[in-house]
C-alpha cells in the first residue's frame, strides 16, 4: 500500500518545484494571492522560553498577538501542549446533557457552587466540569461525525479520479473535539453560560435594562472572556478511514502510520455511550484560538501530509518555517507563504484560464519548507516533542516527535486588513468544503444567543450562497450588526435581538434545566443570570 503523496493523476499542473522558464510570466491566479499572503509578524518579533513557557519579548513584548500573530501562534501552540491541552474540559463537561442551576440563597440544593472544594474523586454529572481535576480523569467520547464502513470512506466526489476536496469528505467522518483551558471554563460556569436559562436571562436582562434606561447595566451584561481563556479544536480521524483514504499506512510498529511524517495518535475507548467507535484516532488538524485580542487570537495548524493541505488559500507563516517562494513558476510569494497548486491548461485550450489543482500533498520536498532556528528553539525549550520516536500510541504525551509535523496553516486576529481586505482562515479537514471561504473571526462574531437562549445563526457562520461542491458559503469581513440589534425591539429604540458569548460557538451544546435536557424552550427564565465571584476576589 502507499502513502498519498501526489497531485490528482492525469492534471497538467504548475509544479511548486519547476524551474521557471525566462518568458514565464505572473498569472491572474498567482495575482490573486497577493489577498492571502500578507505578511502577518512585523519585523522585530522576538520569542523566547522563559521558566518553561513561550513568549513574545523584545519591542513587541506587550502586543504580540497583534504584532507578531504568526509567532504568538507558535509560542500558544507549544504552551498548550505543555500543559496536555487534551486534560482540559471539553465541550461535553462544560456544557451538561441535565444541567443544574448555580447556588445562590434561595436554589441550595441540586444546584452548582463553583467556589465548592473540589472531590478529585467525584465528578459532577450536571455541572460544569474541568477534567483535569478529577482522578481518573473522565475519557474523551469517541463519536466520529460518521462511522466508517468501506462504501463511505473510498468516497472522492463525482468519480474516481476527482480530488477537488479532499477534507469536504472528511469533515463528515471526522471526530471533532473542543478542549478549553481553566479560565475559560471558570468564566462559563460563574456567569452562567452553560445552560439555555442562563444565556436566555442574559438576553432578557440586556433589553430590561434598556427599557428602563439603563444604558450603562445593559453594557454591564455584554460577555467579555478573560485575556487567558485558550481553546483547542482538534480534528480526530479514525485508523479505519486513515487507510482507507491512504493517509497512513501499515510500517511494521505498533500501529499503522505515515513512515516519512508520523501523525499524532489515541486510543479511544469512549465514554460509555451506545454510539461510540472504540478505536486509534489520528490528529489531522487543529484551530486554535486564544482571549488576547477583542476578536481574538486565531489559528489553524495542519499535518504536513493533509491531502490539500495548502489548496485555494495556500499556507502562509512568517516565524515557524521558511518556503522556497519561487518553486512556482512565473511568481515569487516570498519565503512565508507556499502557494495552492495551479493548473496550467484545463480540458479546452492552452489560452484558458489557469485553474486550481487540488488533492495532492505539499511535502517539504516540493515547498522547501523548513523549520526555522525561533521555532526550533520553542520545541526545545519547552520539551514539547522532545522523544526520539511516540512513547506511546495509545495516549497524547507532550513528547511525542510527532507534534513537530503540524505546521501553521496561516492566522487570523483581525475580520478585515487595515486596508479593507476580508481575511479568511480554514483548516482542510476542519473548514473541509468551504475552505476557500472560511473566516473564523466572522464565523464565531456570529455565536449569540436569543431570550430563550437560542442561537440565531442556525448556520453556524453560513450565508444562503452554496458553493461549488453544495456547502453555504460563510460569512466573511466585518460583521452585520443585524445579526445582533432591531430598531424598535424596546420602546422603539434599539434592542437585543440576541446577545454576543464573545466568539464562543460551544453554547450550541447548552440544554434548559427544565424540562431537563431539552435543547428547545425552556419553561422558564430567571430576570438575570446568576454570577458567582471567586472566593476572596473582592468583587
Amino acid at each position: 500500500m502507499k502513502i498519498r503523496t501526489g497531485l490528482r493523476a492525469g492534471a497538467a499542473v504548475m509544479a511548486l518545484t519547476a524551474p521557471a522558464a525566462a518568458d514565464t510570466q505572473i498569472n491572474g491566479l498567482q495575482q490573486m494571492m497577493l489577498f492571502r499572503s500578507f505578511i502577518q509578524d512585523d519585523a522585530l518579533c522576538e520569542t523566547a522560553v522563559v521558566d518553561g513557557r513561550a513568549m513574545i519579548t523584545g519591542a513587541n513584548a506587550t502586543s504580540g498577538a497583534a504584532a507578531c500573530p504568526d509567532a504568538f501562534a507558535w509560542a500558544q501552540f507549544v504552551n498548550a501542549v505543555s500543559d496536555e491541552f487534551w486534560t482540559w474540559g471539553i465541550d461535553q463537561t462544560i456544557w451538561p446533557e441535565e444541567p443544574w442551576p448555580l447556588c445562590t440563597a434561595e436554589i441550595t440544593a441540586n444546584c452548582c457552587d463553583p467556589n465548592a472544594a473540589v472531590d478529585p474523586a467525584a465528578q459532577p454529572a450536571n455541572c460544569p466540569v474541568y477534567r483535569a481535576d478529577y482522578d481518573p480523569i473522565s475519557p474523551l467520547p469517541a463519536t466520529p461525525n460518521g462511522t466508517p464502513s468501506g462504501e463511505v470512506v473510498s468516497h472522492n466526489g463525482l468519480n474516481e479520479d476527482d480530488n477537488i476536496d479532499p477534507g469536504r469528505l472528511l469533515r463528515d467522518l471526522e471526530l471533532e473535539l473542543v478542549f478549553r483551558n481553566r479560565a475559560m471554563t471558570d468564566y462559563i460556569y460563574r456567569n452562567d453560560l452553560y445552560s439555555r436559562e442562563g444565556l436566555g436571562s442574559r438576553n432578557r436582562a440586556q433589553n430590561a435594562a434598556l427599557k428602563d434606561g439603563n444604558v450603562g447595566a445593559a453594557h454591564s451584561l455584554e460577555v467579555r472572556f478573560p485575556l487567558d481563556a485558550t481553546m483547542v479544536k482538534v480534528d480526530f480521524l479514525h485508523q479505519d478511514i486513515m487507510l482507507a483514504r491512504e493517509l497512513i499506512m501499515d510500517t511494521g510498529g505498533p500501529v499503522p502510520n505515515n513512515p516519512e511524517y508520523p501523525y499524532l495518535t489515541v486510543y479511544l475507548d469512549g465514554d460509555g455511550d451506545a454510539d461510540q467507535v472504540p478505536g486509534f484516532y489520528y490528529v489531522v488538524a487543529m484551530t486554535n484560538a486564544s482571549k488576547d485580542l477583542p476578536t481574538w487570537h486565531w489559528y489553524a495548524m495542519e499535518h504536513v501530509a493533509n491531502a490539500g493541505r495548502c489548496d485555494y488559500i495556500g499556507c502562509n507563516d512568517s516565524f515557524g518555517y521558511t518556503a522556497n517562494g519561487a518553486a512556482q513558476a512565473g511568481a515569487n510569494f516570498g519565503d512565508h507563504y507556499v502557494p495552492p497548486a495551479i493548473m496550467l491548461n484545463n480540458d479546452k485550450t492552452e489560452d484558458n484560464d489557469p485553474l486550481f489543482a487540488t488533492g495532492g500533498t505539499y511535502l517539504p520536498a516540493d515547498t522547501g519548507e523548513q523549520m526555522t532556528e525561533a521555532l526550533a528553539m520553542l520545541f526545545e525549550g519547552t520539551g514539547v516533542g522532545a522523544a526520539p520516536q511516540d512513547p506511546d500510541p495509545r495516549v497524547i504525551s507532550a513528547d511525542d516527535p510527532a507534534w513537530k509535523n503540524y505546521y501553521l496553516k496561516g492566522t487570523q486576529s483581525s475580520f478585515t486588513t487595515v486596508g479593507g481586505v476580508p481575511t479568511g482562515m480554514g483548516a482542510t479537514v476542519t473548514e473541509g468544503g468551504f475552505v476557500n471561504s472560511a473566516s473564523c473571526t466572522t464565523c464565531h462574531s456570529q455565536a449569540a444567543a436569543d431570550m430563550n437562549g437560542t442561537t440565531t445563526k442556525v448556520g453556524v457562520g453560513a450565508t444562503w450562497r452554496p458553493n461549488l461542491l453544495g456547502y453555504a458559503q460563510v460569512a466573511m469581513g466585518t460583521p452585520s450588526m443585524d445579526w445582533f440589534y432591531q430598531t424598535g425591539l424596546v420602546d422603539g429604540g434599539p434592542g437585543m435581538a440576541a446577545t454576543q458569548i464573545d466568539f464562543v460557538w460551544g453554547i450550541l451544546n447548552a440544554a434548559c434545566q427544565s424540562p431537563a435536557g431539552s435543547h428547545g424552550q425552556c419553561d422558564s427564565y430567571p430576570d438575570a443570570p446568576t454570577v458567582i465571584r471567586a472566593t476572596g476576589s473582592g468583587e
